[in-house]
């Protein structure tokens, strides 16, 4: 048996993806590599940011989004709007860089599949 330990989001703004995950997710940071601007940090709930300096948006990402189980996915919708993220649709919106983010019901969610 396997599962996703993490997954890796590239951002050209660091800070605010970090306040961005640990406000809206509730996630919990337990390491932070590197010097300004190749900084990484891991939270323990699965999402690992990298920064770089500059994120071409217009081009493949290597992966189709990511899905994150909350409680209410319309509470989430509504935190997110206070940043600067692109809304899709009633559970999917699109960070500044370009990663989508569909939100599922965490009581919906099985561990396994």
């Amino acid at each position: 048996m396997a599962k996703i330990d993490h997954a890796a989001i590239r951002t050209a703004a660091y800070e605010d993806a970090q306040k961005f995950f640990e406000d809206v997710f509730d996630m919990h940071m337990w390491r932070e590599t590197g010097e300004k601007p190749g900084r990484k940090c891991w939270f323990r709930e699965g999402i690992q940011l990298c920064e770089a300096e500059k994120i071409d948006t217009s081009a493949e990402n290597g992966y189709d989004h990511i899905s994150i189980a909350v409680e209410s996915v319309e509470e989430t919708m509504e935190k997110i709007r206070s940043y600067p993220v692109k809304p899709i649709n009633d559970h999917w919106f699109a960070l500044p860089d370009g990663t989508r983010i569909e939100l599922k019901l965490l009581r919906d969610w099985k561990v396994d599949g």
